[in-house]
């Protein structure tokens, strides 16, 4: 059974079946079905009608129907010309209660745009959400950034420096049956393994901070750090990406402008806690 098998825009501009980047999971519950709904609403990005839904999700179109009529009742769908549904306002009502209560993302906003301006590159802030590196906040640099990235998008963890810190505290069972093989590929290639995942994620932790190229996308490099908790679990990243041709020149310089943010947002947030 394919499980909201939606179409995914990749970072190269093309389109990628969700079902290779999800474990392919029976869901039948109502709850499930409705999240189902959301979720394919946001990774194809567009209003669609009913029976693409249901196609969509492998889901009886009856079932899709009365999900979708319940979430427009609560305005959590809108509709749109010819019976075409998409996400509803309720969820912008939502969205802005997040940062009021996940204090992290707002206190973070002034560091990480600070580094954007100091290293001039694209900053992210970057969270563990469906097993997926998610970016939650960015601050753009000073010049175009060069690699695409949709606002609110979602990459595989063994691809992402993040994902090194993102599995924190997961054994190795836990993370073989939620992160799906297909993740640990570019473009039908390898990249890594599940043990060398999480042998760079331990070298990661002890090292304070994670570099990696040409892993998400050739002559890309990334590098990251995490955020803790008083209690010593990784809460997000920070972290930024630029050509791998500019690493050593610049390593050392971008290293140190990354702790120094760490080290101001840990400081804020403890306190705020």
């Amino acid at each position: 059974m394919r499980l909201a098998g939606c179409l995914l825009h990749s970072e190269t501009g093309g389109y990628a079946s969700e079902e290779k980047l999800v474990k392919k999971v029976k869901r039948k519950s109502g709850i499930y079905r409705a999240f189902d709904i959301l979720d394919c609403l946001h990774n194809y990005r567009r209003p669609m009608v009913i029976n693409e839904l249901a196609a969509a999700m492998d889901a009886p179109r009856s079932t899709i129907y009365q999900l979708t009529k319940t979430l427009l009742d609560r305005s959590v769908l809108d509709s749109y010309s010819d019976g075409r549904v998409y996400l509803g306002r309720k969820l912008f009502l939502y969205g802005i209660s997040v940062p009021e209560q996940y204090s992290l993302i707002e206190i973070s906003k002034p560091f990480i745009k600070e580094l954007a301006e100091e290293v001039g590159e694209r900053v992210e802030l970057n969270g563990l959400v469906d097993w997926r590196q998610a970016v939650l906040n960015v601050a753009d640099g000073k010049r175009d950034y060069f690699f695409p990235l949709n606002p609110g998008g979602s990459y595989p963890l063994p691809l992402t420096a993040s994902g090194r810190f993102l599995v924190d505290g997961f054994d190795e069972e836990t993370l073989r049956s939620h992160i799906p093989e297909e993740d640990y590929f570019r473009h039908g290639t390898r990249v890594i393994t599940l043990e060398r995942f999480m042998q760079e994620s331990k070298e990661a932790k002890a090292c304070g901070y994670s570099i990696v190229s040409n892993s998400l996308d050739t002559h890309l490099t990334a590098l990251t750090a995490p955020i803790y908790d008083s209690n010593g679990a990784v809460l997000a990243t920070i972290g930024f990406a630029f050509p791998t041709g500019e690493l050593e020149a610049n390593k050392d310089r971008f290293i140190e402008a990354l702790k120094q943010t760490i080290d101001k947002v840990h400081k804020k947030f403890l306190i705020a806690d």
